[in-house]
């Protein structure tokens, strides 16, 4: 009788031991497609950084500098001349134009220079 309970416990060792290999196994090859999957999305997320980025110098490339589009309204008056990436890269990521300061108190248009002719002083005219 002691000898068939022991023969029993035995079996049940076996048994639970090749359970635990076997579920050993599916971790390692949960874990594998864990680090797979993981691998994936990085090169999914730069893939996406990728065509974002594509997307939005296409766009900026494609777009034309009209004075009637409401598009380009917050273009500043010196860069009416030039292609204004500056200005349309900035407006796609949120920036309004506005005075500068905690409550936007300062100019919006930049201080024009303007050119003297060489022979004349700071202090004249």
């Amino acid at each position: 009788m002691l000898r068939e309970q022991l023969n029993s416990v035995e079996e049940e060792k076996q048994r639970l031991s090749d359970k635990l290999q076997k579920m050993e196994r599916q971790l390692h090859i949960a874990n594998m497609n864990l680090k797979r999957m993981n691998e994936l999305e990085s090169q999914l997320f730069v893939a996406q950084e990728a065509l974002v980025k594509y997307q939005l110098e296409e766009e900026v490339s494609h777009s034309s500098l009209s004075s009637n589009s409401s598009e380009n309204s917050c273009i500043s008056s010196f860069e009416k001349n030039t292609k204004g990436i500056g200005s349309k890269l900035m407006s796609k990521m949120g920036y309004e134009v506005k005075g500068l300061g905690k409550h936007a108190q300062g100019i919006v248009e930049p201080i024009m220079v303007e050119e003297r002719p060489k022979y004349l002083v700071l202090g004249y005219g």
